[in-house]
């Protein structure tokens, strides 16, 4: 199997050098496991700050975010200030801010990149056990002294936690008073969801209320990868789980049983998967997560995706594994697809059945590979010696993102994304 991280290493490249990226996004959730706050089975001993504020750095100085949510912080000033200071701003970085402190308990928090975005407004919306908290960001585009920007609406929340049927409703009565927000305060373009929400399933009144049209505008949210299913101890979306990084009990304070639930999420609106407002999404990662971990935990087997110092960070920070997206903006979005001038081919993006390939060229198409986007091989075409024109048959795949590899018998190569409908 391909990384996936290689793929879009490849892809990240051949845009930048053809000058059709403009810039890019990194947006990170993490849940960050009882931070500054001692309670029940957590205590200073277990579950030590300074420590933590280590691994987050660690962790930190990895992913780079531009937007770092956050679940579970001390409601306190000082704790979520700390975040900033201890493990953002920190050896001679100065550019992170971060929003007001609201809720009460266990907090979320947003903290962001202020050379690429500022923080227009904020409000919270009543939910339970914990709010949710609603934040309008604006880019810092070449545009933007002309008044011409591109906003973010970024909602971050923490649902119930719990196996029980009563659990599973309180999320679902959370989930309606989110949508009802955005239905009321008629909430489009770019609209992103994260969060710690506990799910254990597509069939939860949650998901299905997030993924359902709404309001005057039918607005829904999307899982950006697509991974539909019924996540819980279910082997199938071992690339995609989130929780627990451990499988020994850390003196009862982290939840333990190894890797096989997908708690941990960035729900995104449709325009962001189509570019549609200026924000175009790219990709969707689990960091540390190679699909060896099922059951397991994130340091055993050995973990090779990452260094071993990211490893151990992400096993004694917490028990969650963070999620990335990236997102890419400003201009030339609509040439996303066509990241190579290396040669002449045409395409049809969106796909909703067949995928044609053209090629304008003397040479030929030694192979068109394949990948979902979670860098899992889908098919290897070897076409014959003269074919020009290339068809798919994508039918077999679900909707989403595909990576198309096209390599040349002289050596040219380009990678494209194409949206299977």
């Amino acid at each position: 199997m391909i990384k996936l991280n290689f793929i879009i290493s490849a892809l990240v490249y051949s845009l930048l050098v053809n000058n059709t990226l403009a810039d890019t996004l990194t947006i990170m959730q993490y849940n960050l496991m009882y931070y500054d706050k001692i309670y029940s089975d957590c205590n200073s001993t277990n579950n030590n700050v300074d420590n933590k504020d280590g691994y987050l750095r660690a962790i930190l100085n990895y992913v780079k975010p531009d937007i770092l949510t956050v679940n579970e912080v001390n409601d306190a000033v000082a704790s979520v200030e700390r975040i900033k200071t201890n493990t953002l701003n920190y050896a001679g970085v100065t550019k992170y801010k971060r929003a007001n402190l609201s809720g009460s308990f266990l907090v979320n928090m947003i903290y962001y990149n202020s050379e690429k975005v500022e923080l227009k407004s904020q409000e919270s919306i009543s939910t339970s056990p914990r709010e949710t908290n609603v934040y309008k960001l604006y880019l810092k585009t070449p545009t933007l002294a002309n008044g011409d920007t591109i906003f973010l609406y970024h909602l971050v929340t923490h649902l119930k936690a719990g196996s029980e049927p009563s659990d599973a409703q309180q999320r679902a009565t959370a989930a309606s008073a989110i949508m009802n927000y955005i239905s009321t305060k008629s909430i489009q373009g770019n609209v992103l969801l994260s969060g710690d929400m506990n799910l254990y399933g597509a069939s939860e009144g949650a998901f299905v209320t997030f993924t359902t049209p709404s309001g005057s505008n039918n607005f829904r949210f999307y899982d950006p990868l697509n991974q539909i299913g019924e996540w819980h101890s279910n082997y199938n979306y071992r690339y995609v789980h989130t929780q627990s990084t451990r499988t020994v009990a850390n003196e009862g304070c982290f939840s333990t049983g190894g890797i096989d639930d997908r708690f941990d999420f960035i729900l995104s609106s449709a325009n962001i998967l189509s570019g549609s407002s200026g924000l175009k999404f790219y990709n969707y990662y689990t960091i540390g997560q190679d699909g060896n971990r099922y059951n397991s935990s994130i340091t055993s087997p050995t973990n090779t995706s990452i260094s071993i110092e990211v490893a151990n960070a992400l096993y004694g920070l917490s028990d969650h594994l963070p999620v990335v997206m990236k997102l890419i903006y400003p201009s030339n979005l609509s040439k996303v697809n066509n990241n190579s001038s290396s040669f002449n081919l045409q395409y049809n993006n969106p796909v909703y059945d067949k995928l044609i390939l053209t090629l304008f060229e003397t040479t030929r198409v030694k192979t068109v590979n394949l990948f979902n986007i979670l860098g899992n091989s889908l098919q290897n075409i070897h076409p014959d010696s003269y074919t020009q024109v290339i068809e798919i048959d994508l039918t077999p795949y679900p909707p989403g993102f595909i990576l198309v590899e096209i390599k040349l018998a002289d050596g040219r190569q380009k990678t494209l994304k194409i949206l299977k409908k």
